[in-house]
């Protein structure tokens, strides 16, 4: 008998460590504050909670190594992520899978576009060292595309310049406008929101998939996940066309072969090189 239980023990232990639970850990997007952040997705979880009789549990991360960090010690359950993280991710943790992109409700596209922009009255000197204001290490638009749209663009190497990482798009943007920094790497959408103020799109990059909710499939079962990818990719527009968030405007299912022509190929520093 005492072989049996064993056996029966063994058995479901190798099952693997994904397993049914009603309490799902979710971390949104570290762009803005906790406030913010969970703000923008509540009518979201509220949705899945009702629709799945689960319970979300937000999860506030300050950047997307903390982010990366929660799916491998499984803290976390799902995530809110950029092309570039989501990239990372998968490549670190193969358990990490995309489920659904989203669309933005301004540009009404499941893609968008990171931009070079600088303060329309001030020039600069591709000969002369440029002050660079970028996002966060691991966001598609700050070292990884702005280092791409400086070399196509103007033929001038990121790596040389002077650069500093404000830790957010506004932030990046923002510093700038004081005449802190020359030039700022920032989403499309984002920098738009600043022409008004005197910001000038210099240079924009070809269409980059969306931004997308990643499953960690260590710590959720198949069945979670296919239920959670069916509630989102099955419900109305005139549902979705009723959040107040003005984040979400549709979804869609995606899988990580929908991200593979977005090839890294560039060592990212982890800090600036400004003092």
């Amino acid at each position: 008998m005492k072989v049996f239980l064993l056996i029966v023990w063994v058995c479901f232990s190798q099952i693997g460590h994904a397993k049914d639970k009603s309490l799902i850990n979710f971390a949104p997007l570290p762009t803005h504050n906790s406030k913010t952040n969970i703000k923008q997705f509540l009518s979201m979880t509220n949705y899945l909670e009702d629709k799945l009789d689960i319970d979300i549990n937000y999860i506030y991360k300050n950047s997307y190594t903390d982010i990366l960090q929660g799916f491998n010690n499984q803290t976390i359950d799902i995530a809110y992520l950029g092309p570039l993280p989501l990239v990372t991710l998968i490549n670190k943790y193969a358990d990490a899978e995309p489920i659904v992109v989203f669309k933005n409700k301004k540009s009404n596209s499941y893609q968008y576009r990171c931009v070079l922009a600088k303060f329309k009255k001030d020039t600069f000197d591709k000969n002369q060292v440029l002050k660079v204001a970028l996002t966060q290490p691991l966001s598609t638009c700050g070292y990884f595309m702005t280092s791409k749209l400086l070399q196509d663009k103007f033929d001038i190497d990121l790596s040389q310049q002077k650069y500093h990482y404000a830790m957010s798009h506004s932030n990046a943007l923002l510093a700038v406008l004081k005449g802190e920094f020359l030039l700022a790497g920032a989403k499309e959408s984002i920098a738009k929101q600043y022409e008004v103020l005197g910001m000038e799109i210099i240079a924009r990059s070809e269409l980059i998939p969306g931004f997308s909710l990643v499953v960690n499939k260590k710590t959720l079962s198949k069945h979670q996940i296919d239920a959670i990818r069916h509630a989102l990719i099955s419900i109305s527009q005139e549902d979705i066309d009723s959040w107040e968030e003005e984040s979400i405007s549709g979804m869609k299912a995606i899988s990580a072969k929908d991200y593979e022509s977005l090839n890294i190929g560039v060592d990212i520093p982890q800090q600036g090189n400004i003092k």
